[in-house]
């Protein structure tokens, strides 16, 4: 209390004091700082006030535009309840105040205040401007209203081409999953920037339509626009996922080309990339350059040594991580619970998996908790995984199932797998991996009349198997191919090939 009394007596020194004079304004003060000026320096609620009973106390309080700076400084500072005070005072609030509330609702899960605010602002008869809108859009909390908020903007013929605004519209759908409707407006617009190619293509990489994304990106190159650092980052999650090494170093060439600053991200990115496009080395000599090494890249690295088999090396940089002072989050554990997995080191998983809450304070997921199963079940201690599932503190998903019924196949175990399959059939009723597994582990067992039993369901319910896919990446464009497809321009010459392979492989001394 002490020192934050000292604080407010040296801050009131540089307040200017009421004056009787009936014209004070009419004096210079250029000794003194001005309002803003002080009302920057505010750090404390208490200040704040102060500074307010000044805006009360002079002929000030007749400005909006202090009023309005204000608003803003106690939205910024995290005050909202004494923000929506100050505005109420406010007897014609402006677009700026109406903006700043708006966006301080929207931000702060309020919504709904928000959007009220704005009708209370059009029935005012105070007009909209081009932050309006994505302020707007940030309170929205569903698709639904998000179109709202689109018809206004399609209404109102100043912001019905403004970028801003219709970038932010294509950013909103794109964040609710609604792709479609952020494609067909990103076509329709007749200007974009580069913030409106980078939110397109990453709500295509959220969505994992990664092919679209790299396709969209392409198009980026070809038109000129200027490319920065979260276009680079949504690109190498695209490549990452699809396997597109080439363009993926096109990514990281352009990066010493252009000299762009390999922060965290960007550098964990790449070296996710390079990860699981099978060059772990790349991956590497990237950790060895970046000269920021934050918990994000930590986990590429780790991540990519425990894709390429590297299990003890993964829990070796696991320990280094720490040695240089960098705390492991739950991402950590979870590659790191992998490459126990993978290694087969059951201990040391189980030692690593409880030293999370303990040692740590993170409390596990059930990201974790699939990982410990998989430990388990690799090591075929299946009892042990399953008493695991069914004490866990969150209701088991699928996955966690799904990984008892493949270690069920592997082992035979009718009884678990029987108790894993009633769980799946609840929860993912469709896949048909799971009917296939459990048909499997009865063929073992010779109980032909269950394997039969199994086949009618997947008949009767019309499960349909389905049929497996590859990646390949020529010339910077990735292509799909389905089992029996037909569908890719160059098929008939494909199957030739493929024909000519066979003939060539069943050949005497092949």
């Amino acid at each position: 209390m002490l020192a934050i009394s000292a604080a407010n007596s040296h801050f009131i020194a540089h307040l200017p004091a009421p004056s009787n004079d009936p014209n004070p304004l009419a004096k210079p003060i250029s000794n003194k700082p001005n309002h803003l000026q002080i009302l920057k320096k505010c750090t404390h609620l208490i200040q704040f006030k102060q500074v307010h009973a000044q805006f009360i106390k002079t002929p000030l309080h007749q400005s909006n535009t202090y009023l309005s700076k204000l608003i803003q400084a106690l939205v910024d500072s995290g005050d909202l309840p004494y923000a929506r005070q100050v505005f109420d005072q406010v007897t014609q609030p402006s677009t700026f105040a109406f903006n700043t509330m708006i966006r301080c609702y929207g931000t702060n899960n309020l919504g709904h205040d928000g959007i009220d605010l704005y009708f209370r602002m059009r029935h005012q008869g105070v007009d909209a401007d081009n932050f309006t809108y994505p302020f707007l859009l940030k309170a929205c909390s569903g698709l639904k209203q998000g179109k709202g908020v689109h018809s206004l903007v399609v209404k109102d013929k100043r912001f019905s081409s403004e970028i801003h605004s219709l970038t932010s519209l294509t950013t909103f759908y794109c964040s609710f999953g609604d792709v479609g409707s952020a494609r067909l407006l990103f076509d329709s617009m007749p200007e974009r920037n580069v913030v409106t190619w980078t939110g397109i293509i990453k709500g295509y990489v959220k969505q994992k339509r990664y092919k679209d994304g790299i396709e969209l990106f392409n198009q980026m190159k070809n038109y000129g626009v200027e490319i920065n650092e979260l276009t680079l980052v949504c690109i190498l999650s695209a490549c990452a996922n699809l396997g597109a090494f080439e363009i993926g170093q096109w990514v990281h060439e352009y990066t010493d080309r252009k000299r762009i600053f390999l922060n965290p991200k960007l550098g964990a990115a790449l070296i996710d990339m390079y990860g699981k496009c099978g060059h772990i080395d790349k991956a590497y000599r990237v950790f060895k350059t970046l000269p920021c090494k934050g918990v994000y890249v930590w986990n590429a690295l780790i991540g990519g040594l425990v894709m390429h088999g590297y299990g003890i090396e993964a829990i070796k940089r696991f320990r280094e991580m720490q040695g240089n002072g960098i705390k492991p989050d739950r991402i950590t554990f979870i590659a790191v619970l992998s490459a126990c997995s993978h290694s087969g080191l059951v201990e040391k998983g189980k030692e690593i998996f409880h030293s999370m809450r303990k040692d740590f304070g993170i409390e596990p997921g059930i990201k974790h908790y699939g990982c410990f199963v998989d430990i388990l079940c690799r090591a075929g201690l299946l009892n042990e995984a399953y008493e695991v599932i069914m004490n866990m503190p969150m209701e088991p998903n699928a996955v966690l199932w799904g990984t008892l019924l493949n270690a069920c196949a592997a082992a035979a175990n009718v009884e678990l797998a029987e108790a894993a399959m009633e769980r799946l059939m609840v929860l993912e009723p469709c896949n048909d991996g799971n009917y296939v597994l459990i048909s499997n582990i009865y063929a073992v067992k010779k109980r032909w009349n269950d394997v039969a039993r199994i086949r009618k369901i997947m008949k009767d319910e019309q499960i349909l198997r389905n049929p497996g896919h590859s990646l390949i990446e020529v010339d910077n464009v990735v292509h799909e191919f389905r089992v029996g497809d037909g569908r890719h321009p160059c098929s008939e010459q494909i199957y030739d090939m493929l024909e000519k392979v066979v003939i060539t492989i069943k050949e005497p001394y092949f």
